[in-house]
């Protein structure tokens, strides 16, 4: 996966966040001038803490801000581009030379090399606060969980790194998915119990994980692996913390999920201490990647279509519609931040179980919350099978170009092959479900086996 030379490149990486990391606020801290080593940096809680808010930054690339909103919208059937010519993307004709799937791929495994940095850093340090250390410990493995959920749901089987020893993780196999997904619930399991259970510590910013940050990932993961009543408990937990989390009513452009610290939020991730996001910059009201539904995708009166798209006219010519949850492009008003999670999610996790568990007027009550703050009426559906398609569509007007939600729907529910191999655009075949491994990747490890298909 990585030669025996990218351990310096990490490494330069990790201090590079360092110092980035000092640029946030709630965590501003004053690093020693000269080179730091790993020994340096967990000898001291300032210096550790930085490490620490240095993982949340590594998230901050173009995985985060562009690949994971705009090429797994393409892939899927849920962003086409403005001009009408498909691309490799949107097609489905990724190579393994692709560039953006390289950086992809590189970044989650930074990510988790510095989480696991963090791990080992900090167990092995005697000079650390004891209870600011579990918390640490617990925020890395939350993170590392984070990043092994993207790998492993668009690479499949993907080397387990649980190291920073690239004498051991460089020429490792790949691991099951099913592996794979044991280490993420294993961590986010042990993330639950030293998380903290509000956001005191960040000046009240929903900026670093949470127990209940913890909580909503085991509910997807849960949800994912098939694991109705855990995901329900999970789910549940959270949006039981009604003191701390409500859903956004009202929506406006400085009310909304994305303004930065609001009561849906869960965990936002702030860029370099600015007011906007890339998000912003990215799905601007200029529309370079259009809804392929387009305005059919939502019924009459729905607020997310009103608040959170917009037109796209050339010449007098109607195109259609392009996302547009975030507002606010590189300037400071609304001050918004990256949303990673939310409750809304929440709701229609334990939707979704609850139908399969039953539950029918349970998983009513939860697609209504969702609904009714879209200002649309409630459902009277009660057959379980149109109840899971109307939550499988408000999934896809809630979460549209946001966080890959749609393709990754797609794939757990197993209807990848029916929804894209009938779009004219699209050059489906069934193997497109994974991302090719980059070529680089199989060139420094041999151990590594080309996704089928490619």
């Amino acid at each position: 996966m990585k030669n025996i030379s990218t351990k310096y490149t990490y490494i330069f990486s990790l201090f590079l966040l360092l110092g980035l990391a000092g640029c946030e606020e709630s965590l501003e801290v004053e690093l020693p001038r000269n080179q730091l080593s790993s020994k340096t940096v967990y000898t001291s809680d300032p210096t550790a803490e930085a490490a620490v808010n240095g993982i949340y930054q590594s998230l901050v690339t173009n995985f985060y801000y562009n690949s994971v909103h705009t090429v797994l919208g393409q892939t899927a059937d849920e962003l086409v581009p403005r001009t009408g010519i498909a691309n490799v993307y949107s097609s489905n004709e990724i190579a393994d030379t692709d560039g953006t799937i390289n950086s992809s791929w590189g970044e989650l495994y930074k990510t988790i090399y510095n989480a696991n940095n963090v791990i080992e850093g900090v167990t092995q340090s005697t000079t650390l606060n004891v209870v600011k250390s579990r918390q640490w410990i617990a925020e890395a493995k939350f993170l590392r969980a984070y990043a092994y959920f993207y790998l492993t749901n668009l690479w499949g089987d993907v080397p387990l790194v649980l190291t920073t020893n690239v004498d051991v993780s460089a020429l490792l196999p790949q691991s099951t998915q099913e592996a794979v997904y044991a280490q993420i619930t294993l961590d986010l399991t042990d993330a639950v119990k030293d998380l903290p259970t509000d956001y005191a510590n960040y000046k009240g910013k929903r900026i670093r994980a949470t127990k209940w940050a913890a909580e909503s990932l085991l509910a997807r993961v849960n949800l994912y692996l098939g694991k109705w009543t855990e995901a329900a408990s999970h789910a549940t937990a959270v949006i039981n913390e009604t003191g701390t989390y409500k859903i956004t009513t009202g929506l406006t452009t400085s009310n909304s999920p994305f303004v930065a610290d609001n009561e849906e939020s869960i965990l936002q991730i702030p860029y370099f201490n600015v007011e906007y996001t890339y998000e912003g910059g990215l799905f601007t009201t200029g529309g370079t990647l259009l809804l392929r539904k387009g305005n059919a995708l939502f019924e009459t009166g729905d607020d997310r279509k009103t608040k959170w798209t917009v037109d796209i006219i050339r010449g007098g010519v109607f195109l259609g519609i392009a996302p547009h949850k975030y507002k606010n492009s590189y300037s400071d008003s609304p001050s918004e931040r990256s949303t990673v999670l939310r409750l809304a999610e929440l709701y229609l996790i334990r939707a979704e179980t609850r139908v399969r568990s039953n539950d029918i007027t349970g998983a009513q009550e939860d697609i209504n919350v969702i609904r009714n703050r879209a200002l649309l009426g409630n459902t009277t559906l009660t057959d379980p099978n149109q109840l899971l398609d109307l939550i499988a569509l408000e999934r896809q007007r809630e979460f549209f170009a946001e966080n890959g939600h749609r393709w990754l729907d797609l794939k757990r529910t197993g209807k990848l092959d029916e929804t894209l191999s009938v779009l004219s655009d699209k050059i489906w075949k069934s193997t497109d479900r994974l991302y090719p491994i980059p070529e680089p990747a199989l060139r420094a490890n041999p151990f590594l086996n080309p996704t089928e298909g490619y």
